[in-house]
This record gives structure tokens, C-alpha cells and sequence, in this order.
């Protein structure tokens, strides 16, 4: 057994039937984190606070004591999210020391089923990858404090954005599992890139308190994992109740092409259509669908929601956390090359003005909603399914160009254009990895379901998982 590709689901089996143990268990993933240093995915790891809290997970099952669902399970914990005893930095120099006095609830919820968190994970700095930007003179990107993590995958290339740390440890079987957290994609994207499958739930699903914040209406906490079985446990425990199950013959799923295909790479495109062939065969009903005038309200509704939020929401977690830091401060000691400047201007009150925020809020956003839910409805379709992603992982220093639609946009533009439907308006969105390109490198299905659709989405990608062929680890794996 090897112990390090063990999925959540299958390292609790092996616990349960004492087959292992938790401290075998983190053993073998402390060596692999070791041999995957050069992922940079974990930050300040602490092998031996780890191996403690494996072995009392293995006193307690030892003593007879009841056990919850997660016992003994290690998970590594995006950098944002607070966690009692761990550092929270959002890979920002200005909360260097910020060790929160309260874990965030949903991770809480974890911790309380008996799971161990084996460790912190890196991360874009402060989550708002738009703003990290190439230096004029050409010189190195910089992602973070705490360095730039790496595709396992490609160590030249991205894993994404801003759940880069968690992402890459899953991937590179450092951790079967962990959380992120999901803004404009920052769950889907990285596990898409990273041979992952991850979770957005519906907004409001999971508290979001206790997680370095941008925005109050698009932030989520978002599992991820090697399975989507995996996910579907972790939501359980968030939130209680049961999980489901299904065939894909029971499922009529859409298609909108013009929107989430139009210009995607050929790689990606190649993968995309023949694993919906599969999913076709599988008995799935596979519909074309178009929803006019998608493209036009996203970029109505855009980013203006998040560059007025973050000013007033990272305060407010300054000062819940009895931190005696202003936001120029934090601003100003950015390490992400670009991202300084870009934030400071927003403390401007005319970057995003009250008016436009109130269209963007009570008439673009829920008009977005609408149209989503009305495509769902109008072609009673369970989900619609897409290519995860537009393109390719780029190079981590050498981000580009792409065009779209007859317009030159940015690598990370196209990069998160297809998950912005459910990033802006909140309806839940399902990553499941579909294969390894030619470029060895991998690309994924995104799921999109209608408002609190959650579970019949996960029903959905683990019925595609059981018929789609495995997915071969990274070579640093």
C-alpha cells in the first residue's frame, strides 16, 4: 500500500480496519514532503507537530473512545483560513505573526469530526491574483511572501491561482486533501491544473468567517481532493446530512459551446470533447444550450463587486482580530510584484464608486442569476458542462496573450473565464480532472448546477469519475 496516493476516503478505510495507522500515515507523507520540496506548497511545515497530533489520533481509536467520521485524517489548510496554534499570513508581510485566537467554523467543524491539520498551505498573496502582474523590466514574478508554489506536474508552470499550495500538495500526494478558498475560481482553477477535482459550494453554504476576506458576496471555502468522493465526505461534515449517489443515465446536462468552448486550446478541446463522448455513451442525455448575452453581463457585473468589498472587508477582519494593523499597512508592504500599487488605488473612494457598486449588486449580478437559473430551467437540465479552463497551464514566468472571441486578453483572463458565471453570481461549481495532454500536463470538466444544487452536482462528477480512466500522478510524485 502506498500510502502517500491514498485518497481521504481510502487512508479512513485503512484506519478504520487498523490496516494502518495515523502515524504511518503522516510518516510516509512527511517523507513525501520532503522529496517535494521543490513544489514549495506547505508554509513553515512542522513534521513534528504533525507526527504528535497522528499519534494521540491513534491513542484515541486505541483507547475505544467514539470517533468522528475524520479521525486520524491529515489535511493541509490554505493560508487565509484561521486555524488556533497556525499562523494565518495570506502570504502577506504585513500578518507575518498573526496567530489567530479561534479556528474559522467550517474548519472547526473538521477538526471536531477528528481530522489533524498537517499543515498550512501557500498561496497568492492576500488571494487577488488579478493584480500580480509581470515586472516592466521583465524580471521575475513574485506571487507571495512566501515564494511561488509549483505545478507538480511542470515545475515551470502555474498551478493556478490563489489555492496554489493547497492544490499543488494534493497533487503532488503530500496530502489526500484540503481546503481553499474560492473568490473568482481560486478552488476550480488550481485544481483543474493540479489533476484535482474541487468544490465552490453555493454561496452562503459555508461560513465564511475566520478566512483572511476580499469579498462578502463572492467568498467561499472550497475542499479539494484527489476524488470527488473525497469532497462529497469533507461537505458532509460541513454541512451534516447524507451524501448522493447516481448514474449518469439519469441526467440531461448542457452544452454551451459558443460561450465556454469559442477559442480554447486544441489540447484542451481534444480532452474535453471526447471525454463528453464518454459521458454520452455513458447514457448521460447531452444537450446544446446558449445563454445570450452571458459574456456581456459578466463583464457588466465584473470585478467591480471585489475592488469595492476588499476596502472594507479586510478591515474588518483586522480589527476582529485584534490585529493593530491598518489596511495602507498592509497594502504597502505587498510582496506580489504589482499587486501594492493596485490595491492602494482602490483606497481612492473613486475607484469604485457607491453607484456603480449598487448596479453591479441589485441590477447586474441578479440579473446574471437570472439568466443562469432561467438556462437551467428553460432546458431542464441537471448541470451544464464545460472545458474547466480556456487554456493550458502557463509558465509561471512567462505568462501571455490570448485571444478570445477576436480580442487579445490575458493568460489569467482566459485562464478563469469559464468558472466566472458561478464566481459572480454564486450557484455552485464542480472541477473533476478528465485526463493528461500530450504536454503532460493536465485538463479538466467543470460542472455548473443551479443554486443549492451541491450534492446532485458531486453526484454528477462521481458518476463521471467511476467511468473516466485514472489520472496518472506527476513524475515528482
Amino acid at each position: 500500500m502506498k500510502l502517500e496516493s491514498l485518497t481521504a476516503v481510502e487512508a479512513l478505510t485503512a484506519m478504520e480496519n487498523r490496516e494502518i495507522s495515523a502515524v504511518e500515515l503522516a510518516q510516509a507523507l512527511i517523507v513525501q514532503a520532503e522529496n517535494c520540496r521543490e513544489v514549495n506548497a506547505l508554509v513553515n511545515f512542522d513534521a513534528e507537530r504533525f507526527l504528535q497530533a497522528a499519534g494521540i489520533a491513534d491513542e484515541k481509536r486505541a483507547s475505544g473512545d467514539a470517533l468522528g467520521p475524520l479521525h486520524g485524517l491529515p489535511l493541509v489548510i490554505k493560508d487565509n483560513i484561521d486555524v488556533e496554534g497556525f499562523e494565518t499570513t495570506a502570504s502577506t508581510p504585513a500578518l507575518s505573526g498573526n496567530f489567530p485566537k479561534q479556528t474559522a467554523p467550517v474548519m472547526k467543524k473538521l477538526l471536531d469530526a477528528g481530522a489533524i491539520v498537517m499543515a498550512k498551505t501557500n498561496m497568492h498573496e492576500l488571494a487577488f491574483s488579478p493584480g500580480i502582474t509581470q515586472p516592466e523590466d521583465g524580471g521575475e514574478i513574485i506571487y507571495g511572501s512566501h515564494g511561488a508554489a509549483r505545478n507538480p506536474y511542470n515545475l515551470d508552470h502555474s498551478p493556478a491561482g490563489s489555492s496554489t499550495g493547497t492544490a499543488a500538495a494534493i497533487g503532488s500526494r503530500i496530502a489526500p486533501a484540503g481546503l481553499g478558498s474560492d473568490t473568482g475560481g481560486s478552488v476550480r482553477n488550481p485544481s483543474a491544473w493540479c489533476g484535482l477535482s474541487g468544490l465552490r459550494p453555493t454561496i452562503g453554504r459555508y461560513d465564511q468567517a475566520g478566512v483572511v476576506p476580499i469579498s462578502w458576496t463572492r467568498d467561499t471555502i472550497g475542499p479539494m481532493a484527489r476524488s470527488v468522493a473525497d469532497l462529497a465526505l469533507l461537505d458532509q461534515v460541513i454541512c451534516g446530512g447524507g451524501g448522493e449517489k447516481a448514474d449518469l443515465a439519469e441526467f440531461r446536462i448542457g452544452v454551451d459551446r459558443d460561450f465556454f468552448c469559442t477559442d480554447a486550446d486544441p489540447k484542451v478541446l481534444e480532452i474535453f470533447n471526447a471525454e463528453l463522448q464518454r459521458i454520452k455513451e455513458a447514457g448521460a442525455e447531452i444537450v446544446d444550450v446558449q445563454i445570450k448575452e452571458l459574456e456581456e453581463s459578466i463583464v457588466a457585473a465584473g470585478q467591480g463587486i471585489t475592488m469595492y468589498e476588499i476596502v472594507r472587508s479586510l478591515p474588518r477582519y483586522l480589527e476582529q482580530s485584534g490585529l493593530d494593523i491598518s489596511i495602507e499597512d498592509v497594502f504597502n508592504q505587498v510582496a506580489a510584484t504589482g499587486l501594492g500599487p493596485f490595491l492602494t488605488s482602490l483606497l481612492d473612494d473613486n475607484a469604485i464608486s457607491e453607484e456603480i457598486y449598487k448596479l453591479s449588486i441589485e441590477q447586474d449580478r441578479p440579473a446574471l442569476q437570472k439568466m443562469y437559473a432561467d438556462c437551467f430551467s428553460d432546458n431542464t437540465i441537471d448541470a451544464l458542462i464545460f472545458p474547466a479552463t480556456l487554456i493550458m497551464p502557463f509558465k509561471l514566468q512567462g505568462q501571455g496573450t490570448h485571444m478570445h472571441k477576436g480580442n487579445e486578453i490575458s493568460d489569467f483572463a482566459a485562464s478563469g473565464h469559464n468558472v466566472q458565471p458561478a464566481s459572480i453570481g454564486g450557484s455552485p461549481g464542480l472541477t473533476v480532472t478528465a485526463g493528461i495532454s500530450n504536454s503532460r500536463l493536465p485538463v479538466a470538466l467543470g460542472f455548473d448546477g443551479p443554486m443549492g444544487s451541491d450534492r446532485k452536482l458531486m453526484a454528477i462528477g462521481a458518476a463521471y469519475e467511476a467511468i473516466r480512466p485514472p489520472i496518472p500522478a506527476p513524475g515528482i510524485a
